[in-house]
């Protein structure tokens, strides 16, 4: 195929599939709107794409599928080449190790005076480490002297290369100065360093076409509805969508095992087991398995609050839980002995007490217990033995908090409504993220601690905050909530999904990113307190209701057992029970 029959230029007109295309005067205009005009391609949207960018990105992506043929083919069919002489010989430099050769052509690089010396000095380090590597120590100590300690910015990084040259072997040296060595590719990791300095119109960046197909494939899941599994692949031939079945809509269990209201449930974090409490003063622990037909069944009952329990946490090892009745104290439980290995206060005491615990969490080492006061406007770190470790003295009370595991972040909600952040190691308070002009019932957090899901009441809503930028992302509406704590959760996918309890006895669960509300889900006979996700299953969630029952849902439709099994359809756009 020559230049013009591929649509860069030129007079003519094809037969494609049965239908006409016309290229006049170096456009081509084709049934779905694109064009190439003047070796630029025009998207739907109406950007513009340069023929020689294009063209290096399909040479670029080619070589690295092993098309090496084909893409050099390409480069003499088109004209136009991926990288410019200078810079595949500034390439074999490098794989070669000619360093001198390298640091000749770098002012070439077209590199910004700043990146220039930084491409300098990387070189001059790679160039010492292979010599200590090679038992050259003379004249590594001589590229240290001359090259490196003049011009480094770093005395620490120079004492740190001066002590390699103590190590008797290669092997310790490389482990000391954390250097794969020339086998392990330390090459090519210099070579990614040089190309993230230069310009990307230079040097394309590497896997470039790969990165916009993930950005592209990434913002189609995140507009997809209704996205709830974990793919592996997509298809570039056509755009993602999901259809409504991804979305748990069918109560395939429910558990009735609780004398009274069902205040909390929490998945484990291997998704194998539902912790449950319950205004009976218990938290019972289920076997859920992780197959949808397995049906559930009571591992044991952990008795000790003297008031009811509304509060759970798995630690991350699955094997200790923490509960609170959210007013005075908290328990540890050993899950395999059955016991309570420690209890904060030990003795039970009033509500308005000054050592009484409103809220508490697990600290992001698993180790610990941190807990917050509403009357001593204090955080406490305790240790599993019941000792204090240390305490943090705040100026605002504490009604409720929660704790980012892969931040090291505490975040507290105060009695004004605001949520103030704090480092759990320094134990400092870093800022003020959110501040509700309407009553906070309850928090949580996403998984990598960025954002925050607020239940709001007076109007009830859902309201999503991002804690880095202190900004309101989305509100989600339509649950009942004026007289009890309902809490607001996220599910599904990749957090795609955010999930709540309402006081009609139903459970609401909306598109995370647009806001939309996907579904209603009428299964309970009362307010339902808590819904929580799997986090290895994204296609099951479970419920906690006033009426005494855990309702666990998925996709999927099984009877079993005789537990009772609800179907759920769609109508005006929402999930509702199917009736008769």
């Amino acid at each position: 195929m020559d230049q013009k029959a591929a649509g860069w230029g030129g007079d003519t007109s094809t037969a494609v599939n049965g239908k006409t295309e016309i290229r006049t005067n170096g456009s081509s205009t084709h049934s779905n709107g694109n064009k190439v005009k003047d070796g630029r391609l025009k998207t739907e949207s109406g950007f513009d794409v340069k023929k020689d960018e294009l063209v290096r990105l399909m040479v670029q992506s080619m070589k690295a599928i092993g098309c090496s043929r084909s893409a050099k083919t390409l480069e003499e069919e088109s004209g136009i080449l991926l990288e410019k002489q200078c810079v595949k010989s500034f390439r074999r430099g490098i794989e070669d190790g000619d360093w001198k050769k390298v640091r000749d052509l770098l002012p070439s690089m077209s590199l910004s005076k700043k990146d220039l010396d930084e491409a300098n000095m990387l070189v001059h380090e790679e160039e010492f480490l292979e010599l200590l590597e090679q038992g050259k120590t003379t004249e590594a100590l001589e590229t240290l002297r001359r090259n490196i300690a003049p011009s480094h910015p770093s005395k620490n990084r120079i004492n740190k290369l001066s002590s390699l040259v103590i190590y008797p072997t290669s092997e310790a040296m490389r482990m000391a100065a954390n250097w794969e060595g020339v086998k392990g590719g330390s090459r090519t990791k210099l070579l990614n360093k040089m190309q993230r300095l230069m310009d990307p119109s230079f040097v394309v960046p590497q896997f470039r076409l790969l990165t916009l197909i993930d950005q592209a494939l990434s913002r189609q899941v995140s507009k997809c509805q209704f996205h709830n599994t974990k793919l592996k692949s997509l298809t570039l031939l056509h755009d993602h969508s999901c259809s409504l079945g991804e979305i748990p809509k069918t109560c395939l269990y429910i558990l009735d095992e609780h004398k009274d209201e069902v205040w909390c449930v929490k998945f484990s974090n291997k998704g194998d087991r539902v912790a449950s409490a319950s205004k009976d003063k218990s938290v019972i622990i289920w076997e859920v398995g992780c197959a949808p037909n397995r049906s559930p069944r009571v591992m044991f009952r952990l008795h000790g609050h003297s008031k009811p329990p509304s509060f759970l946490s798995w630690s991350s090892n699955d094997k200790l839980l923490l509960s609170s009745d959210n007013t005075s104290c908290f328990k540890v439980w050993d899950l395999e002995t059955q016991k309570c290995l420690l209890a904060v206060p030990a003795r039970e005491l009033p509500d308005s007490a000054p050592d009484s615990v409103m809220a508490c969490a697990w600290h992001p080492d698993g180790k610990h217990v941190i807990s917050g006061s509403l009357v001593e406007k204090k955080i406490v770190t305790w240790n599993l033995n019941g000792s204090k470790v240390h305490v943090w003295d705040l100026q605002h009370a504490v009604r409720d908090l929660c704790v980012s595991t892969t931040k090291g972040l505490v975040v507290v909600l105060g009695t004004d409504n605001g949520l103030r952040i704090y480092d759990c190691e320094t134990r400092t308070r870093l800022k003020s993220a959110v501040k509700e002009s309407s009553p906070v019932t309850s928090f949580c957090l996403s998984k990598d601690g960025r954002f925050a899901l607020l239940s709001v009441a007076k109007p009830a809503a859902i309201r999503l905050w991002d804690l880095n930028t202190g900004e309101l992302v989305r509100h989600y509406e339509g649950i009942k909530q004026s007289r009890y704590v309902v809490q607001a959760s996220f599910g599904g996918s990749e957090e795609m999904f955010v999930v709540s309890g309402s006081e009609d006895s139903q459970v609401y669960i909306w598109h995370r990113t647009s806001g939309e509300l996907l579904a209603v889900l009428p299964a309970h006979s009362g307010t339902v307190n808590s819904v929580t996700w799997s986090p290895v299953d994204p296609q099951r969630f479970v419920s906690g209701s006033d009426d005494g029952t855990v309702r666990l849902w998925s996709k999927k439709s099984v009877q079993k057992n005789g537990f009772r099994v609800h179907d759920h359809e769609k109508k005006n756009g929402l999930l509702t029970s199917k009736k008769g």
